[in-house]
């Protein structure tokens, strides 16, 4: 038993190196989420995180912005993120007002070199809105009232039909 305890202590005990916080590793982007069947009119809930090394990265009083841009016409919006989970996690929400095709970038992320931009990869298609005689039916319940009518009916009905039982 003796042993076994020794041998779990003995990893405590030894000097450990820190392992993480290499201010030369490189600055990456995790994009934790991406824009995926948007139609004109949507919101992206974007979320990314940014790393250096193994670990997140403190990146003082940077704060990274998300930079759409539309490629047919060249229109660039910037989007401010905010902080998600500290230090390294941000978030924000991307409205796409226009169908089209957009380059999707985050630009403000890398102390060490703030001109650096990033993108997501291939360009998002925003697809555009659906017409109205198309769209989802409304999730709300605007078919509720129908339902109350025919709950009054059914009680009505229930109802008759004891009181006939009652008079007989």
């Amino acid at each position: 038993m003796r042993s076994l305890v020794l041998a779990l202590l003995v990893p405590l005990l030894a000097p450990v190196t820190a392992a993480g916080k290499d201010p030369d590793a490189p600055v990456r982007v995790l994009w934790n989420s991406t824009p995926e069947n948007l139609r004109a009119s949507g919101t992206w809930d974007a979320r990314l995180s940014v790393l250096q090394g193994p670990g997140g990265l403190d990146g003082g009083d940077a704060r990274p912005v998300i930079v759409v841009s539309e490629l047919a016409g060249g229109a660039q919006r910037r989007v401010p993120l905010i902080v998600d989970v500290p230090p390294n996690t941000f978030k924000a929400r991307v409205s796409f007002p226009d169908a089209g095709v957009y380059q999707v970038a985050i630009a403000h992320f890398d102390p060490g070199d703030p001109a650096r931009v990033a993108d997501i990869g291939a360009p998002v298609r925003v697809d555009p809105a659906l017409p109205p005689a198309t769209a989802a039916p409304d999730a709300s319940g605007a078919s509720w009232p129908w339902r109350v009518v025919v709950a009054a009916a059914i009680a009505a009905l229930i109802a008759g039909a004891w009181s006939i039982q009652r008079v007989r």
